[in-house]
């Protein structure tokens, strides 16, 4: 008896070892960065709440800045400094001489977090389920070339390959796609039933990833409480698995308000600063030991959308809209009632530059700053709308040709006070030409659903985080994208300027040359500023908070605090 559970024992161990060594990881990334303190919880906010913890359908970022980054890794990062690309959960990677090739070298032992191996099989899965015309992913449209969506083969456990049909410059940009576990959800795929997948009322446990962090427990409106993965891959400089922070607790802020509020309590570890909020709390950063950082001009943009979609459920009962909205006199009339030094004034308390373009201020690379500009002037606003056939009733109000009140709504996320704001400027610049606005706040899901589903909006203050790479947009800016937000999925461009900037997009994306991409991105913006479906605002400075506690940051407009959470680590 005593031989026997001796030999259970013994191949248990055995078993063990095996498995073990299986997960035995041979390229670890080890910081250079000084030793941190393993522990501690980490305490920041987030505005809304999530709509999904599925990385492939997320389409709004109260989604994705929860777990692209942080639970899911793709192949490639950008460094948040440098905005250099740099290895993630490929050790590295070759490109053939013609520029069509790109074959990955994964690293070898990396684990998911409940411990199964990161292999090439969860590579070519992702990309499978990408490529699925049934799942509902603006990924898909970024990663075509020439319409095609790029060959891709599994040549061992740890390399895959990507053949091209033509030159594609962005396409190690496009690599940054977070990948997904096979294991976990190829059955549920193959059944049809993806898009249900990992909702906001799945088990924690269920949702596995390779990043620094795993999740494990949502309360709606509530709070997010994330924990360190125990099989990281990153090491700290004596060997020992990374992050060092061990707890996560994202506050659930109703407001931009709230998150000011917790942070001047005490309760949270940083802030994006508000540029209404920037002198009381210079004011308090000495005493209260945190240091305000200003990392200039953010990435992101707010811009006003216009609804020029034919498919409009509303457009039965009011086709006048359509008629508007589709004017271009009436939309330059719109620009010009941009007070942009009122909203900076106003919205961002000084803290923030003038927007004209779709590329982002800090892209020095691709920013075309000689677009065509409209410098606030109700004046010049009311000989566009002339031009366009608009005049005004004995009442000063405005009529269409056919004498139809000039009315509609206005609507951006509710919480958002810096949109809030813009959108009482804008509304009340709009009255002065006559117009009747309804201005309203809507919470995020809603707008977005409005947005990108059901397509019954009027006009919609919106924004993008904008990043390095002008093919990033291909979803908003080429006439088939999902996020093609003025007319989405387009069959067919719907006009001689959307058609052009599908070429753009595509010669764009296809010459290596910088100085030559550039040339067909600066014609992009040049379109986009001259036919309107978009009009920027102002754009705020990146300006955090940070406890002075939290060490090991390095805060960038690009990256902003967490870009190395990883290597944060809170001081005793």
């Amino acid at each position: 008896m005593i031989k026997k559970i001796v030999t259970i024992l013994l191949l248990a161990l055995f078993v063990f070892n095996l498995s073990t060594a299986a997960a035995e990881l041979k390229d670890p990334w080890t910081s250079e960065k000084e030793q941190g303190i393993h522990g501690g919880t980490l305490i920041s906010t987030l505005l809304g709440d999530p709509k999904t913890f599925n990385t492939i359908i997320a389409t709004e970022t109260s989604s994705s800045a929860i777990i692209d980054g942080y639970i899911f890794e793709g192949l490639v990062t950008r460094n948040g400094i440098t905005t250099e690309y740099e290895p993630e959960l490929a050790k590295d990677w070759t490109i053939s001489e013609d520029g069509k090739t790109y074959t990955f070298h994964l690293r070898e032992g990396v684990q998911w977090s409940d411990g199964q191996e990161f292999t090439a099989d969860d590579v070519i899965f992702t990309f499978d389920v990408i490529k699925d015309e049934n799942i509902p992913t603006s990924s898909r449209d970024v990663l075509k070339v020439d319409g095609e969506f790029p060959e891709y083969r599994k040549i061992d456990k740890y390399t895959v390959e990507f053949v091209l049909p033509s030159k594609f410059a962005p396409f190690l940009n496009n690599m940054l796609a977070p990948i997904i576990p096979r294991h976990k959800l190829y059955t549920i795929w193959q059944n049809g039933n993806f898009n249900n997948s990992w909702g906001i009322n799945t088990d924690p446990k269920e949702i596995v990833g390779t990043g620094p962090y795993k999740l494990v427990d949502y309360r709606n409106s509530e709070r997010i409480v994330m924990e360190k993965n125990d099989y990281y891959w990153r090491q700290d400089p004596t060997g020992k698995p990374l992050p060092y922070i061990e707890r996560w607790i994202r506050v659930i802020a109703d407001s931009q308000e709230t998150e000011s509020l917790l942070f001047e309590n005490g309760q949270s570890h940083f802030l994006a600063v508000r540029g209404i909020d920037y002198k009381r709390l210079k004011q308090q950063e000495e005493r209260s030991n945190f240091t305000l950082i200003d990392a200039g001009p953010t990435f992101s943009t707010n811009f006003l959308v216009f609804n020029l979609n034919p498919r409009n459920p509303n457009l039965e009962d009011e086709p006048y809209k359509y008629e508007w909205f589709t004017n271009l006199n009436f939309r330059r009339a719109v620009a010009y009632a941009f007070d942009k030094n009122t909203m900076i004034n106003q919205a961002l308390a000084g803290q923030g530059s003038k927007q004209w373009s779709p590329i982002s201020l800090p892209n020095k690379v691709y920013l075309n700053e000689n677009v065509t500009k409209y410098p606030y002037s109700l004046a010049k606003a009311k000989e566009e709308l002339k031009k366009g056939g608009f005049e005004w009733n004995q009442n000063d109000q405005l009529i269409d040709s056919k004498g139809n009140i000039v009315e509609f709504s206005m609507v951006t996320n509710a919480g958002n006070n810096v949109r809030e704001s813009l959108l009482n400027i804008i509304a009340s610049e709009l009255r002065e030409l006559g117009m009747k606005i309804n201005s309203t706040p809507v919470e995020f899901n809603k707008m977005v659903n409005q947005l990108s589903n059901e397509w019954n909006f009027d006009t919609i203050l919106i924004g993008l985080t904008g990043g390095v790479e002008p093919h990033k947009g291909t979803n908003v800016w080429m006439s088939n994208g999902h996020l093609h937000m003025w007319n989405p999925v387009q069959e067919e461009p719907a006009t001689e300027w959307e058609a052009r900037l599908d070429q753009l997009f595509t010669k764009g994306a296809s010459a290596i040359d910088v100085d030559e991409r550039k040339e067909y991105y600066d014609e992009f913006q040049e379109i986009i500023t001259e036919k309107l479906p978009v009009i920027y605002t102002v754009t705020p400075n990146s300006i955090y908070a940070v406890r002075n506690s939290l060490k090991n940051t390095e805060v960038t407009a690009y990256g902003g605090v967490l870009w190395n959470i990883h290597e944060l680590y809170l001081e005793n």
